[in-house]
């Protein structure tokens, strides 16, 4: 027969690995994103990945030819950082409602290849199954001993 406790350590672990498989779920899925930014005067087009790395780059028209290469440069630049930005918040955002509470790392991890899943879950099984006292722990470990000793 289960005891309530051990119940729900297996509810609590059936919950960790379905949260598992939702963050797995969702990195496949930023993992497949691109955003694209186009500047207001719809001249330059930076389109980025889910690591935030510029894929393309598009100049439409004639007029950047016109552009003094340094002022060209300077909004090239401003075109992919807003792509990079809006690509770290789509991100963020998509993962900040699943991030776990207390599970020791930051968000920003996940985008900056910190971030281990299989490392997060298995700590947090480990914690799960320790002690909750560790005072209690040796305390029984060593009534154990003494009852061992004895007999």
């Amino acid at each position: 027969m289960s005891s309530p406790m051990f119940n729900d350590m297996e509810a609590a672990l059936e919950e960790l690995r379905a949260q598992q498989k939702r963050i797995k779920e969702a990195k496949e899925q930023a993992e497949k994103e691109t955003t694209s930014f186009r500047t207001k005067d719809r001249m330059i087009t930076a389109t980025v990945d889910h690591k935030q790395r510029l894929t393309e780059l598009k100049l439409s028209g004639s007029r950047y030819r016109s552009m003094a290469p340094d002022e060209l440069a300077s909004r090239i630049v401003e075109a992919v950082q807003s792509a990079q930005d809006e690509a770290a918040k789509k991100s963020t955002d998509a993962f900040a409602k699943l991030q776990p509470t207390a599970s020791g790392f930051q968000l920003g991890d996940m985008f900056n290849g910190n971030f281990d899943l299989d490392r997060m879950f298995d700590e947090a099984v480990r914690m799960a199954e320790a002690p909750l006292f560790p005072e209690d722990a040796k305390k029984n470990a060593k009534n154990q001993e003494a009852d061992t000793d004895g007999k």
